[in-house]
């Protein structure tokens, strides 16, 4: 069977890394143009509508920048976004002005193009409509810089800048498929540290009946019998030397009922802190998050239902946070008060968007009710979410 190789994947910071870097070259070479047709007396203003188109253009990309690192790389499209407008009409307005004061000719139009074109990219900042349509209104005030060719110039502009939004459309694109391929796998893993963990609890559960039932049942013969001995020994009125044992051997067989009792039970108890350990394996799997664990030694979980439903519900709250929020970081606070337990889950993230409960919320309240519990959704004073978790001590 033949072999396929794949097309070569080139990542796309690295992608974004020689766009930017052509760019530069691009817009290096159309001011050397610029510059060498500039009349004398004019290279002065030249030169600061040029290092005005560049002080717009690095303000643009620290935005755009700053947009994906601070919504863990969630690009939002934000028609109403004046910073971006006034660098992105500040940075055209300068390099249209720019063909105007340094008087280039028709024939170098389609180098000096590129000193227009570097922002169209940055565009997507804005709706298709928007984006388009500003495109456009460049290509035209852009044409009108130029005596001759008119038409041929506003064509070119405009081939060019659909050129480097569509690229700087599929760079967003990749980003944002980049993050929900992360989340879908921070969403498996979490998925599978919990199954593993209902794995142990089953264990655990099977462990304890096969004890019950096949233990339980042998003892309970060993100690029947041995009573029907000592009933007999009594009625043949055997010696004590007889009868002693069989007395011993069914005290012991009565403390083995008591020693398996104790270890029934504790199996059917969890370790206090193993429902801490398993929270953290929970919360390792999220990668894409930064969760902040913060637990009252008082809070003490040991039963296994409990234990499982907690769990699921720390597990849809981090799939909420990476799904629907904008931030990074989680904190997860426990608290011992008057005999309940208290579970607060935040992501610290400004919460902007509308809020509305869900399937997913209203299972997480029907789980919580039917242990007796109480389960709120807060909004603090900065905006920061908070699932609100209350418990009785009888129910952990």
């Amino acid at each position: 069977m033949d072999s396929v190789s794949l097309p070569l994947r080139i990542p796309y910071i690295l992608r974004a890394g020689i766009i930017i870097t052509l760019g530069i070259g691009a817009w290096a070479i159309a001011a050397y143009i610029v510059l060498s047709v500039c009349p004398p007396e004019q290279r002065l203003l030249a030169t600061s509508l040029m290092a005005t188109s560049v002080f717009c253009f690095c303000a643009l990309a620290f935005l755009g920048t700053r947009e994906l690192l601070m919504n863990n790389l969630a690009w939002r499209v934000d028609n109403r976004d004046w910073q971006f407008w006034l660098f992105l009409v500040g940075s055209h307005l300068c390099s249209i002005l720019l063909m105007g004061v340094a008087e280039v000719p028709s024939e170098n139009a389609p180098y000096a193009v590129l000193m227009v074109v570097n922002s169209a990219s940055l565009v997507v900042r804005f709706s298709p409509k928007y984006s388009l349509s500003f495109n456009m209104l460049v290509a035209v005030l852009f044409a009108m810089q130029f005596p001759q060719d008119q038409w041929l110039i506003f064509c070119l502009c405009t081939l060019m800048q659909l050129v480097l939004w569509s690229f700087g459309l599929s760079i967003v694109v990749e980003i944002s498929e980049v993050r929900r391929l992360r989340v879908m796998g921070d969403e498996l893993r979490m998925a599978q540290a919990q199954i593993a963990e209902s794995e142990r609890m089953l264990e655990r559960r099977n462990i304890r009946h096969n004890l019950h039932d096949n233990m339980g049942h042998e003892l309970a013969t060993l100690h029947m019998n041995l009573q029907i001995l000592e009933q007999q020994a009594s009625r043949l009125e055997l010696s004590d030397d007889v009868v002693a044992p069989l007395e011993r051997s069914r005290d012991a067989s009565r403390k083995m009922f008591a020693v398996l009792d104790d270890i029934v039970s504790g199996l059917r108890q969890v370790p206090s802190a193993h429902f801490y350990d398993a929270l953290t394996d929970l919360v390792d799997q999220a990668t894409t998050l930064k969760v902040k664990t913060l637990w009252d030694e008082k809070v003490k979980i040991s039963d296994p239902q409990c234990c499982e439903t907690l769990l699921s519900v720390v597990r849809e709250f981090l799939t909420n946070v990476m799904k629907h929020s904008e931030g990074r970081e989680v904190e997860i606070r426990s608290r011992y008060s008057n005999g309940h337990i208290e579970l607060k889950l935040t992501d610290l993230a400004e919460y902007t968007g509308e809020f509305s409960y869900g399937n997913g919320l209203s299972g997480v309240e029907e789980r919580i009710a039917a242990m007796d519990g109480r389960f709120l959704v807060e909004m603090s004073d900065n905006s920061e979410l908070t699932w609100s978790i209350s418990l009785p001590e009888a129910s952990v």
